[in-house]
């Protein structure tokens, strides 16, 4: 594989997907992005934006125009059940003293950003397409496209999540199929209290919720719970959250009755997964999280699936050879994914008895935030 790379075909549309579109678009690689939804967006309520993705969202130009449509702190508050404050602390941030900490908008918003500046950029995009077939060459792969049009990239992305169609057609069953974690992730978008001036986390019996600034008034509220049956429908879980929120007191208890609305209340399973080194298989690589899904609790899978196109769209504008710019993108992702995975999974584990745990569960975070600081 000596040619250079000219032209990427991205299958999925989503945080991953559309990053990496981005970014190699910016380096002048002709980009292709398909998406098997209608529609080139995202779901979802709120996303927690830590350091390192506040440092990718700079790095692709964006980062300002996010904090303007969400919102950006440097405190992070610790309370027991009752709403007692146990700890508040400092954020240190990794862009300076100019920029706050930590970011959090709508997941939708987030994404509207930077599929904007993709296209402005010239990333092309199909929707309602996938992949029907993708044979491999030496000097390329020509893939079938579901609208029957036939085409040959230098590269393609699989950047189609955790159940990803890629993943399952290059490797088949040597891939791992995700792994369900027993736990949901509950969020509601919610108004925000003036008493709220950073990240809030609350600390319980067998649960764990907290809040995240998402703009001036709004925020979103998350819920994490053991769980391994069937979900409430969506008119069930508000009423369903409000009685999970019952045992805790303070800001929670201050805001527990609003959550009301089934359009703003999201629940859904955690699972993760990390492939085997590695993620490529001649000119197809995996990204984002049909490569390294993992959950929400060091609130850092947006960072690494943005990372995820930097560090390629960098390699492949100074490697002249496809395989040695993979090789060199595994070394600098795989031991920095597979952390924030298992280090995410270990963290659930505790937060099963999650008032046992803090000390742990704190030692371990900011081990984890340590190192993540660190250049990608």
């Amino acid at each position: 594989m000596s040619a250079a790379v000219q032209r990427v075909l991205i299958v999925g549309g989503g945080l991953s997907g559309t990053s990496a579109a981005l970014a190699l678009q910016r380096e002048g690689i002709d980009v292709e992005l398909v998406e098997r939804e209608p529609v080139w967006t995202a779901m979802g309520t709120g996303i927690t934006l830590m350091g390192p993705a506040m440092r990718a969202l700079k790095e692709l130009g964006v980062l300002e125009q996010c904090l303007a449509e969400g919102a950006g702190c440097s405190e992070m508050v610790l309370f027991d059940v009752h709403g007692n404050q146990l700890h508040k602390l400092q954020i240190h941030g990794l862009l300076g003293p100019d920029w706050p900490a930590v970011g959090g908008m709508m997941r939708p918003t987030l994404h509207r950003i930077l599929r904007e500046a993709a296209v402005a950029k010239g990333v092309s995009a199909r929707t309602g397409t996938t992949v029907s077939t993708l044979e491999q060459r030496p000097d390329g792969v020509e893939v079938e496209l579901s609208d029957g049009s036939r085409e040959t990239y230098d590269l393609v992305l699989g950047a189609d999540g955790l159940r990803s169609q890629i993943r399952t057609t290059v490797w088949g069953d040597e891939a791992p199929g995700p792994t369900p974690l027993g736990q949901v992730v509950w969020r509601a978008l919610l108004d925000r209290p003036a008493s709220v001036t950073g990240e809030f986390q609350f600390y319980g019996p067998g649960l764990k919720t907290g809040f995240t600034p998402i703009g001036p008034d709004k925020m979103y509220q998350f819920l994490v719970q053991p769980f391994d049956t069937d979900l409430p429908t969506a008119e069930e879980r508000p009423g369903a959250m409000r009685t999970l929120l019952a045992p805790f007191g303070g800001a929670v208890a201050e805001v527990r009755d609003n959550v009301r609305d089934p359009d703003k209340v999201d629940v859904r399973k955690l699972y993760w997964l990390i492939m085997p080194r590695p993620w490529y298989r001649g000119r197809v690589l995996l990204i984002g999280d049909a490569a390294h899904a993992t959950t929400p609790q060091l609130a850092m899978g947006g960072a690494i699936a943005l990372e995820d196109g930097i560090v390629l769209a960098e390699l492949l504008a100074a490697e002249r050879d496809l395989e040695t710019a993979l090789e060199r993108f595994m070394d600098r992702r795989f031991e920095r994914c597979e952390m924030v995975v298992r280090n995410s999974v270990q963290l659930s584990e505790w937060e099963k008895d999650a008032a046992a745990h803090q000390e742990d569960a704190g030692r371990l975070q900011e081990e984890s935030f340590m190192a993540l600081a660190a250049p990608i």
